[in-house]
């Protein structure tokens, strides 16, 4: 399986206890990781025997080239020792490759859920792990209540007119920072649905033409967002002023500012630059 796919998703070790087994661990949101000379390295088990750390939420996640995978978080007494260090997730994106990456988020997903599900939602009871070779779940004892990790699906698309892209700027961004439209899903809605009327609503135009691009798992906070690229139909463009302050069509020779990360909102704007 690790010569077909790099990282294997299990529930129990897949492969035996190395001392190069990765740890992801968490203290108050942020990762804890090896720092030395401007390199991070995330913690191996050989890092956890030399350091006492007090451990909490620990599970294992699946393995990666070989060496199994667990996620935790360092309780409170914890402090910066020599090499240690700790960063956030937006911080990480642009200093980890994309498979690392993408397991110090599930990580984290991982972590929230099971610390915002200690408690049965239908009685209240105390929740415990399913115990399952195969399954990720926890359940109540009480009542029998079983919840899974779930994730929220966005949108985000490319809109093309010509050799024009569609880009805007969120009240949440940085001056001067635009990217494309992003949308989370409603309940009963397909994705080509979602897209057409994220659109509509956020900017004003209808779109033609839509057509996957491809996923991305986003931990800001907890979605699954799934990319497309589209062809303008019809409109002209006007805000919503909620979501969106500014919106405009630009050539590839005059795309204004936007985060060059790891996201898929980058490289669908790469995609454009490319092709166009």
């Amino acid at each position: 399986m690790k010569d077909y796919m790099r990282f294997e998703a299990s529930v129990v070790p897949l492969y035996s206890e190395s001392e190069e087994d990765l740890w992801f661990l968490y203290n108050n949101g942020k990762l804890v990781v090896k720092s030395k000379e401007d390199e991070i390295h995330i913690l191996r088990r050989k890092d956890l025997e030399e350091f006492d750390f007090n451990l909490a939420h620990t599970q294992c996640i699946g393995a990666l080239d070989g060496y199994n995978c667990f996620s935790g978080e360092i309780k409170d007494n914890f402090r910066i020792l020599n090499e240690i260090d700790t960063y956030d997730l937006k911080s990480l994106m642009f200093l980890l490759e994309e498979e690392l990456f993408s397991l110090v988020a599930k990580s984290l997903l991982l972590l929230d859920w099971e610390k915002c599900h200690r408690y049965c939602g239908v009685c209240g009871y105390h929740m415990e792990r399913k115990n399952s070779k195969n399954e990720r779940a926890l359940f109540c004892p009480k009542c029998g209540y079983t919840t899974w990790p779930r994730t929220s699906p966005a949108i985000i698309v490319a809109i093309t007119k010509g050799d024009e892209l569609l880009l805007a700027h969120n009240k949440h961004f940085p001056k001067g920072m635009y990217s494309v439209i992003a949308g989370f899903v409603e309940l009963g809605e397909t994705f080509e649905q979602c897209v057409k009327r994220e659109v509509y609503e956020e900017v004003g135009i209808k779109v033609k033409n839509i057509k996957y691009f491809g996923s991305q798992p986003w931990p800001f906070p907890n979605s699954m967002m799934v990319g497309f690229t589209a062809e303008y139909l019809d409109g002209e463009i006007n805000v919503d002023g909620e979501e969106i302050v500014h919106a405009d069509w630009f050539n590839k020779d005059e795309i204004p500012k936007y985060k060059k990360s790891k996201s898929i909102g980058a490289e669908l704007i790469e995609w454009f630059k490319r092709t166009h």
